[in-house]
């Protein structure tokens, strides 16, 4: 009998435990979302529809703080401004890339962001292609 009552005070008190942790992380992620004054904004495209229209919608990329201090707008979905050549991409798995005119496929790469040169990239946060 006193098994089961210590059992059941364990449990209890386990619940209790983790009940209080997932509170606790819970306030974290609300303490970090409403002190970062420097707020990265995700990146809208125009898209153009199978109909010729065009449609807007928020990629997932969000261009970091000093990248959109340094850099400029794309123009089209693969074209940057000509005293901004130099094409930069946000992706989860291989991080924030810059792509040069001589670089292959360079035509196909959509760019998020574009730089006067490499030098900024780098500045911005961007590195070259490995």
């Amino acid at each position: 009998m006193k098994t089961k009552i210590k059992l059941r005070k364990l449990g209890i008190g386990l619940t209790l435990l983790s009940v209080l942790m997932l509170a606790s992380c819970s306030k974290k992620t609300e303490e970090s979302a409403t002190t970062n004054p420097e707020k990265p904004t995700a990146v809208s495209q125009v898209k153009p529809t199978a109909n010729g229209a065009t449609s807007t919608s928020a990629t997932t990329a969000v261009i970091p703080a000093e990248a959109q201090k340094l850099g400029v707008k794309p123009q089209g979905e693969t074209t940057c401004p000509s005293n901004a050549p130099i094409k930069g991409n946000i992706t989860k798995k291989r991080g924030n890339i810059y792509h040069l005119a001589k670089s292959p496929d360079y035509a196909k790469v959509k760019p998020d962001i574009c730089f006067k040169d490499t030098a900024t990239a780098e500045k911005a946060g961007f590195r070259a292609p490995k």
